[in-house]
């Protein structure tokens, strides 16, 4: 039986213990990803010191699992539940660590161990969404969706720090082990959620009266088709995503191009994750009392308005300095969480248990798809014309599409006041 409670304040969900105890996994999961990433960037960019090229095909073999894989993913989570995948996938992952701790010695290798983790990785998104539509009462779920989110954004900005404290005394080998380690505690920790992880009887019947694997599939592809809230937030994300990744990657070639130095990168990445940080508190206070896809359609529209400003700096005939470039990007780091927490509070609310890691895992391809695409586009983009030009293309494209997710949203509002309306009269 879970707990119920309902609160608007995002420190009441603290008050469920199931939650407490799912929230102490998250955390050295979050971290041991992170620091993961940072090691093998390390590793490639200056201990074997490799080129672009180089670093491009370790973030494909991070990237293509999620998109072939994650479908296949989330069927399992819907097929044995949360609890099970949960611990599988990071004691694999434990495992694969302390193989490249052992055996990551040249490209080829590492990218072989990258790969096979991030398919163990690519079930743990799925899982995790359905742990949280477990352990938190309906009436909580976005302060939950917002806490986890406050989880990544924290670790994006920690784990940099720590890991480049760590890399400066320890090789990029050691911290596998510790990430590794981190795993082995998440794994442990979730040992103890698995009594309210477990499926129930009713569902278990059901899933065994399930055709197939494809049946499974077209079940999830068909619910997402005819739920018209979860196509909208999906779109939403995957026009924010793409619109990310179209710069993500020239990024710092616009802070110089605007006359800062190397070292004032640090600072506006930070600006970004603290911005988020903010963005993501203020969602959480506000996201039960009003429209969610209408959140996203505001942060999806102010986002690119920042994102078309920053490609602007460069050609500004007054000089932005540092601070005034951090607070542009902390403004846009907040508007991001109201399209990110959003996506996954509405994923939780609008797809049923059974469900819910098929639905979240489809999110998750079209993210990783997309991100694939935009990272040549953005790319060809810089080189054909100028470093600014990604961030006009991106901020453009997002803002166009809430624009047409405003009309998408303002028609749901109509359609659910007309059913309301009818049921009324029939009663």
């Amino acid at each position: 039986m879970r707990e119920v409670a309902e609160n608007g304040s995002i420190l009441a969900v603290f008050k469920l213990s199931a939650f407490r105890r799912f929230f102490c996994v998250l955390v050295p999961a979050a971290f041991a990803d992170w620091i993961d990433f940072i090691a093998i960037m390390v590793l490639v960019s200056y201990s074997w010191n490799m080129g672009p090229a180089e670093v491009a095909s370790v973030i494909m073999a991070a990237t293509l699992p999620r998109v072939f894989f994650g479908l296949p993913a989330g069927i399992l989570v819907d097929r044995i539940g949360a609890g099970p995948v949960l611990i599988a996938s990071f004691i694999l992952r434990a495992i694969i660590m302390g193989g490249m701790f052992l055996f990551a010695t040249n490209l080829m290798a590492l990218i072989g161990f990258v790969f096979v983790k991030t398919v163990a990785s690519a079930a743990f998104m799925p899982a995790q969404q359905l742990a949280l539509k477990r352990v938190v009462p309906s009436g909580m779920l976005t302060q939950a969706v917002s806490i986890d989110h406050f989880v990544i954004q924290s670790t994006k900005i920690f784990a940099p720090v720590a890991g480049g404290a760590l890399l400066s005394i320890w090789s990029p080998h050691l911290v596998f082990l510790l990430g590794a380690g981190c795993f082995v505690i998440a794994s442990l920790i979730s040992l103890t959620l698995l009594s309210q992880l477990r499926k129930s009887d009713t569902e278990t019947e059901s899933q065994k009266r399930s055709e197939s694997v494809l049946q499974d599939a077209r079940l999830g592809l068909s619910y997402i088709l005819k739920t018209p809230q979860l196509l909208l937030a999906m779109g939403l994300i995957c026009l924010f995503i793409f619109s990310v990744f179209l710069y993500e990657a020239v990024l710092l070639l616009l802070i110089k191009a605007t006359g800062q130095p190397e070292a004032a990168a640090g600072p506006i990445l930070g600006a970004i994750g603290v911005g988020g940080l903010v963005g993501t508190y203020l969602t959480a206070k506000i996201g039960d009392r009003v429209n969610l896809q209408l959140l996203m359609v505001i942060g999806s529209f102010f986002g690119g308005v920042i994102t078309v400003t920053a490609g602007w700096l460069p050609f500004s005939p007054v000089p932005f300095g540092l601070q005034s470039q951090m607070v542009l990007w902390f403004i846009g780091g907040a508007f991001t969480s109201l399209i990110t927490v959003p996506f996954g509070a509405i994923i939780v609310k609008q797809t049923p248990e059974t469900l819910i890691g098929r639905v979240s895992s489809v999110g998750e391809m079209l993210q990783s798809g997309v991100m694939l695409l935009a990272i040549p586009i953005g790319a060809f983009l810089a080189e054909q014309w100028f470093v600014s030009m990604p961030f006009f293309v991106g901020g453009a494209v997002i803002c166009m599409g809430a624009l047409v997710g405003l009309v998408a949203v303002l028609s749901l509002g109509k359609a659910s006041k007309a059913e309301t309306e009818l049921v009324e009269e029939t009663t």
